[in-house]
């Protein structure tokens, strides 16, 4: 067993952060090869700035100077406060050596004294004819007692590959289910008269997607939950394009979706929170959604190439619309999660 430390990292110690990047590099090429590639900017941010639903700790494993692994923290506040969520990486030159069971038992320790009864991360697991993912996390996981509690998939659309005159007809065939809604687009910060509406559906993202055995359970969203994420993708550098249908009778907010562009990202971006209120579905509105936003895309980065997006395996009706505007599976990605003593 290698000795090493394990220390909180400072942002003011520019050697170590830079050792701990490396280490997420690393990791990333090793272990989600043919994936989404890593944002740096989404690395290392947190360090300085974040959000006001969740304290996060950034964790190394650290042997004369050079870090071997990588331990993320986010520690709910706002509610979902029996729960912690993590993020662990080790180097693979320095895997089997004791250093992610260090650091697992690490956040462990903390999430008890954090008063927290259960923990989760979400891991890659390769597919059949899929990207080359490691299984490593996932072999981690399962023998150290975690349990798979929520099997997700993660899609990529190639915005080269998409046939745009399929595209154009499938637009046209769900607008005329979608009479009497209106779309609105923007860029940043949502429109004050949208606030109330947008809140309400992002909080129904805690409720309407499968969550299988996860342990998540119902979050209060309110507008000024909103404004202050808002804050934070701002003050790291990320365009954020939304659209949401408004229903124009009751000029209530009937669904919406996002797409996220980190700094420095030029060629890759993702999806965010896409649902549509039960109270409108059956009228395509996801469909528009999608097709909105992704071509938003290429408005304001017209040289961007790929949009990733993750659902439950099982929300087949979710996937059937990602799929209908290009979407093409890549990999799993897992929630694997434990219970812990109280």
């Amino acid at each position: 067993m290698t000795h090493f430390d394990i220390i909180p990292v400072d942002p003011n110690d520019h050697a170590l952060v830079q050792s701990w990047l490396a280490v997420h590099e690393a990791v990333d090429a090793h272990d989600r090869s043919g994936t989404r590639p890593l944002a740096f900017v989404h690395t290392w941010a947190p360090l300085v700035i974040g959000g006001n639903d969740a304290r996060r700790e950034r964790w190394a494993a650290v042997c004369d100077g050079r870090v071997l692994g990588y331990l993320a923290l986010t520690v709910p506040v706002l509610d979902n406060t029996h729960l912690l969520n993590f993020d662990l990486g080790v180097h693979p030159d320095e895997r089997r050596r004791g250093v992610g069971s260090a650091l697992l038992r690490h956040m462990e320790e903390r999430a008890a004294a954090e008063g927290r009864t259960t923990v989760s991360s979400w891991v890659p697991v390769p597919v059949e004819g899929g990207a080359p993912v490691s299984a490593d996390g996932g072999h981690f996981a399962v023998h150290k007692g975690y349990q798979r509690s929520l099997e997700g998939a993660v899609r990529a659309c190639d915005l080269d590959a998409v046939d745009e005159a399929a595209i154009d007809r499938l637009w046209k065939s769900a607008w005329e289910r979608a009479e009497g809604f209106e779309l609105i687009t923007f860029a940043g910060g949502s429109p004050a008269e949208l606030l109330d509406g947008i809140a309400y559906l992002h909080a129904r993202m805690y409720t309407d997607m499968p969550l299988g055995d996860w342990d998540l359970q119902e979050a209060v969203v309110d507008g000024e939950r909103i404004l202050d994420g808002e804050r934070v993708r701002r003050q790291r550098g990320e365009l954020h394009l939304q659209a949401v249908v408004r229903h124009k009778e009751s000029g209530r907010v009937a669904g919406l979706t996002e797409i996220i562009v980190d700094a420095g990202s030029e060629e890759h971006c993702v999806q965010g929170d896409t649902i549509v209120d039960p109270d409108f579905r059956g009228h395509r509105l996801g469909t528009i959604l999608k097709i909105a936003n992704q071509r938003a895309v290429r408005e304001w980065r017209p040289k961007m190439r790929y949009v990733w997006t993750g659902n439950a395996t099982s929300n087949s009706h979710m996937i059937a619309i990602n799929e209908s505007v290009g979407y093409r599976l890549v990999c799993h990605e897992n929630v694997f999660q434990k219970k812990l003593s109280q």
